[in-house]
Protein backbone atom coordinates (compact mmCIF):
# COMPACT_ATOMS: atom_id res chain seq x y z
CA UNK A 1 0.00 0.00 0.00
CA UNK A 2 1.08 3.73 -1.17
CA UNK A 3 -0.17 7.02 -0.07
CA UNK A 4 0.33 9.59 -3.00
CA UNK A 5 0.33 12.97 -2.61
CA UNK A 6 -0.68 16.41 -4.80
CA UNK A 7 -0.61 19.50 -3.12
CA UNK A 8 -0.84 22.28 -5.33
CA UNK A 9 -1.17 25.89 -5.29
CA UNK A 10 -5.16 25.88 -4.12
CA UNK A 11 -5.89 21.83 -3.73
CA UNK A 12 -4.77 18.95 -1.99
CA UNK A 13 -5.28 15.97 -3.80
CA UNK A 14 -4.50 11.89 -2.63
CA UNK A 15 -4.15 8.31 -4.02
CA UNK A 16 -4.35 5.42 -1.96
CA UNK A 17 -2.56 2.68 -3.97
CA UNK A 18 -3.06 -0.99 -3.37
CA UNK A 19 -1.83 -3.63 -5.33
CA UNK A 20 -0.47 -0.80 -8.48
CA UNK A 21 -4.45 -0.04 -8.64
CA UNK A 22 -6.23 3.17 -6.74
CA UNK A 23 -8.25 2.61 -4.30
CA UNK A 24 -9.33 5.47 -2.89
CA UNK A 25 -8.95 9.14 -3.88
CA UNK A 26 -9.86 12.66 -2.49
CA UNK A 27 -9.18 16.12 -3.15
CA UNK A 28 -9.94 19.69 -0.97
CA UNK A 29 -9.40 23.14 -0.69
CA UNK A 30 -6.76 24.87 1.17
CA UNK A 31 -4.61 28.06 1.81
CA UNK A 32 -0.83 27.90 3.14
CA UNK A 33 -1.99 28.63 6.58
CA UNK A 34 -4.64 25.91 6.94
CA UNK A 35 -2.37 22.84 5.47
CA UNK A 36 -3.01 20.99 8.75
CA UNK A 37 -6.93 21.25 8.67
CA UNK A 38 -6.66 20.47 5.20
CA UNK A 39 -4.69 17.57 5.56
CA UNK A 40 -6.71 16.41 8.56
CA UNK A 41 -10.41 16.78 6.60
CA UNK A 42 -8.96 14.49 3.58
CA UNK A 43 -7.40 12.19 5.04
CA UNK A 44 -9.66 11.14 8.35
CA UNK A 45 -10.28 7.38 8.30
CA UNK A 46 -7.28 7.01 5.44
CA UNK A 47 -5.64 3.96 7.11
CA UNK A 48 -2.00 4.12 7.72
CA UNK A 49 0.21 3.10 5.27
CA UNK A 50 3.86 2.32 5.02
CA UNK A 51 5.12 4.63 2.86
CA UNK A 52 3.74 8.53 1.44
CA UNK A 53 5.15 10.58 -1.54
CA UNK A 54 4.06 13.86 -2.13
CA UNK A 55 4.67 16.30 -4.67
CA UNK A 56 3.93 19.78 -3.70
CA UNK A 57 4.45 22.94 -5.39
CA UNK A 58 3.36 25.37 -2.82
CA UNK A 59 6.35 26.34 -1.19
CA UNK A 60 9.33 25.11 1.71
CA UNK A 61 6.75 26.45 4.66
CA UNK A 62 3.77 24.19 3.49
CA UNK A 63 6.19 21.18 2.67
CA UNK A 64 7.58 22.14 6.60
CA UNK A 65 3.34 21.81 7.63
CA UNK A 66 2.72 18.71 5.94
CA UNK A 67 5.90 16.82 6.94
CA UNK A 68 4.56 18.12 10.78
CA UNK A 69 1.37 16.74 10.63
CA UNK A 70 2.26 13.41 9.07
CA UNK A 71 4.94 12.92 11.72
CA UNK A 72 2.25 14.04 14.60
CA UNK A 73 -0.39 12.01 13.23
CA UNK A 74 0.71 9.04 11.47
CA UNK A 75 4.19 9.20 12.82
CA UNK A 76 5.47 9.14 9.13
CA UNK A 77 8.26 11.30 7.44
CA UNK A 78 6.69 11.19 4.00
CA UNK A 79 9.08 11.49 0.87
CA UNK A 80 9.11 14.62 -1.08
CA UNK A 81 9.75 14.07 -4.62
CA UNK A 82 11.99 16.44 -6.86
CA UNK A 83 12.13 17.09 -10.61
CA UNK A 84 15.50 15.16 -11.81
CA UNK A 85 17.23 15.85 -14.91
CA UNK A 86 15.94 11.71 -15.80
CA UNK A 87 13.50 9.31 -14.33
CA UNK A 88 11.29 6.24 -15.54
CA UNK A 89 12.55 6.76 -19.18
CA UNK A 90 11.75 10.92 -19.57
CA UNK A 91 14.48 13.70 -19.81
CA UNK A 92 14.01 16.70 -18.62
CA UNK A 93 14.77 19.61 -21.26
CA UNK A 94 15.33 22.50 -18.62
CA UNK A 95 18.82 23.19 -18.02
CA UNK A 96 18.00 23.41 -14.44
CA UNK A 97 15.41 20.55 -13.49
CA UNK A 98 14.66 22.63 -9.97
CA UNK A 99 13.10 25.28 -11.68
CA UNK A 100 10.40 22.94 -13.72
CA UNK A 101 7.29 22.29 -11.69
CA UNK A 102 7.67 18.52 -9.69
CA UNK A 103 3.73 18.22 -10.56
CA UNK A 104 4.81 18.82 -14.14
CA UNK A 105 7.24 16.31 -13.45
CA UNK A 106 5.21 14.20 -12.56
CA UNK A 107 2.75 14.48 -14.83
CA UNK A 108 4.94 13.54 -17.64
CA UNK A 109 6.31 10.42 -16.02
CA UNK A 110 2.71 9.65 -15.36
CA UNK A 111 2.08 10.04 -19.18
CA UNK A 112 5.03 8.33 -19.90
CA UNK A 113 3.70 5.09 -18.39
CA UNK A 114 0.30 5.49 -20.06
CA UNK A 115 1.28 5.44 -23.72
CA UNK A 116 4.85 5.23 -25.40
CA UNK A 117 3.16 8.20 -28.76
CA UNK A 118 4.44 11.89 -28.25
CA UNK A 119 2.12 13.88 -25.80
CA UNK A 120 0.92 17.14 -25.40
CA UNK A 121 0.05 17.38 -21.90
CA UNK A 122 -2.26 20.28 -20.44
CA UNK A 123 -2.89 20.94 -16.83
CA UNK A 124 -5.90 23.01 -16.09
CA UNK A 125 -5.58 23.86 -12.80
CA UNK A 126 -4.96 27.50 -10.76
CA UNK A 127 -2.40 27.97 -13.69
CA UNK A 128 -2.64 26.02 -16.81
CA UNK A 129 0.86 24.43 -17.76
CA UNK A 130 1.81 22.52 -21.45
CA UNK A 131 4.81 20.21 -21.63
CA UNK A 132 5.59 18.88 -24.77
CA UNK A 133 7.07 14.54 -24.93
CA UNK A 134 8.68 12.69 -27.80
CA UNK A 135 7.85 9.19 -28.53
CA UNK A 136 11.29 8.45 -26.88
CA UNK A 137 10.52 10.36 -23.54
CA UNK A 138 12.50 13.28 -24.24
CA UNK A 139 10.82 16.66 -22.73
CA UNK A 140 10.87 19.30 -25.25
CA UNK A 141 9.49 22.00 -22.59
CA UNK A 142 6.55 24.00 -22.27
CA UNK A 143 4.38 27.05 -21.67
CA UNK A 144 2.58 28.51 -18.57
CA UNK A 145 -0.65 30.26 -18.75
CA UNK A 146 -3.10 31.81 -15.94
CA UNK A 147 -5.89 29.40 -15.48
CA UNK A 148 -9.21 30.32 -15.57
CA UNK A 149 -10.34 31.54 -11.92
CA UNK A 150 -6.37 34.03 -12.20
CA UNK A 151 -7.64 36.04 -15.10
CA UNK A 152 -11.30 36.27 -13.46
CA UNK A 153 -9.27 37.65 -10.30
CA UNK A 154 -6.94 39.80 -11.76
CA UNK A 155 -10.05 41.50 -13.19
CA UNK A 156 -11.80 41.75 -10.55
CA UNK A 157 -9.09 43.37 -8.43
CA UNK A 158 -7.78 45.45 -11.28
CA UNK A 159 -10.51 46.68 -13.33
CA UNK A 160 -12.96 49.40 -11.82
CA UNK A 161 -16.72 48.17 -12.53
CA UNK A 162 -16.17 45.00 -12.34
CA UNK A 163 -16.90 43.46 -9.03
CA UNK A 164 -18.54 39.77 -9.73
CA UNK A 165 -18.13 36.85 -12.27
CA UNK A 166 -20.95 34.57 -12.77
CA UNK A 167 -21.23 31.00 -14.14
CA UNK A 168 -22.69 31.18 -17.17
CA UNK A 169 -20.85 31.56 -20.69
CA UNK A 170 -22.28 33.10 -23.52
CA UNK A 171 -20.78 33.97 -26.76
CA UNK A 172 -21.88 37.67 -26.25
CA UNK A 173 -22.80 38.59 -22.43
CA UNK A 174 -25.38 41.07 -21.79
CA UNK A 175 -24.43 41.85 -18.39
CA UNK A 176 -20.88 42.40 -17.11
CA UNK A 177 -20.59 38.84 -14.71
CA UNK A 178 -21.02 36.59 -17.65
CA UNK A 179 -19.26 38.88 -19.77
CA UNK A 180 -16.29 38.46 -17.79
CA UNK A 181 -17.04 34.09 -17.65
CA UNK A 182 -17.46 34.60 -21.33
CA UNK A 183 -14.26 36.07 -22.13
CA UNK A 184 -12.15 34.42 -19.93
CA UNK A 185 -13.15 31.37 -20.91
CA UNK A 186 -13.15 31.88 -24.73
CA UNK A 187 -9.69 33.61 -24.25
CA UNK A 188 -8.00 30.25 -22.47
CA UNK A 189 -10.19 28.13 -25.30
CA UNK A 190 -8.46 30.09 -28.10
CA UNK A 191 -4.67 29.96 -26.40
CA UNK A 192 -5.38 25.80 -26.25
CA UNK A 193 -6.25 26.11 -30.20
CA UNK A 194 -2.84 27.80 -30.92
CA UNK A 195 -1.50 25.43 -28.20
CA UNK A 196 -2.26 22.38 -29.54
CA UNK A 197 -1.58 23.67 -33.23
CA UNK A 198 2.13 24.64 -32.31
CA UNK A 199 2.55 21.07 -30.64
CA UNK A 200 1.49 19.04 -33.25
CA UNK A 201 4.01 20.93 -35.19
CA UNK A 202 7.31 19.87 -33.01
CA UNK A 203 5.44 16.88 -32.27
CA UNK A 204 3.68 15.41 -35.60
CA UNK A 205 0.46 14.12 -36.60
CA UNK A 206 0.77 11.15 -33.79
CA UNK A 207 0.95 13.18 -31.07
CA UNK A 208 -1.85 12.58 -28.13
CA UNK A 209 -3.23 15.04 -25.66
CA UNK A 210 -3.88 14.52 -22.48
CA UNK A 211 -5.65 16.68 -20.36
CA UNK A 212 -6.08 16.86 -16.40
CA UNK A 213 -6.43 19.73 -13.83
CA UNK A 214 -10.05 21.18 -12.33
CA UNK A 215 -11.29 22.58 -15.02
CA UNK A 216 -10.55 20.18 -18.19
CA UNK A 217 -14.19 18.82 -18.25
CA UNK A 218 -15.00 22.28 -19.10
CA UNK A 219 -12.29 22.66 -21.76
CA UNK A 220 -12.57 19.24 -23.56
CA UNK A 221 -15.93 19.91 -24.91
CA UNK A 222 -14.82 22.78 -26.03
CA UNK A 223 -14.93 23.39 -30.59
CA UNK A 224 -12.48 23.28 -32.22
CA UNK A 225 -9.54 21.38 -29.90
CA UNK A 226 -8.00 17.95 -30.95
CA UNK A 227 -9.55 15.16 -29.42
CA UNK A 228 -8.37 15.12 -25.90
CA UNK A 229 -7.79 12.31 -23.38
CA UNK A 230 -9.10 12.90 -19.62
CA UNK A 231 -6.80 11.53 -17.10
CA UNK A 232 -8.14 12.82 -13.64
CA UNK A 233 -4.96 11.40 -12.00
CA UNK A 234 -2.14 12.00 -13.89
CA UNK A 235 -0.04 13.63 -11.93
CA UNK A 236 -0.58 10.30 -9.25
CA UNK A 237 -0.03 8.10 -11.64
CA UNK A 238 3.04 9.80 -12.10
CA UNK A 239 4.08 10.37 -8.06
CA UNK A 240 3.07 6.26 -7.51
CA UNK A 241 5.55 5.24 -11.31
CA UNK A 242 8.41 7.48 -9.69
CA UNK A 243 8.46 5.93 -6.26
CA UNK A 244 7.87 2.22 -7.44
CA UNK A 245 11.03 3.03 -9.21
Amino acid sequence: MMLTIDIGNSCIKYGLWQQQRLSATGSVAYRADTVAEALERLLTGVAKPPAIYIACVGGAEVERDCADWFQLYMNIEPVFMRTTASCCGVVNAYADPAQHGVDRWAALIGARSLLLDPVCIIDCGTAVTVDLMDATGRHLGGRIMPGLEMMQQALLQRASGIHQVAGNVEDFASNTADAVSSGTLHMLHAALIEVTAAARQWLGESMKVLITGGAAQLLISLEGLPLMRFERHLVLTGIHTMASR
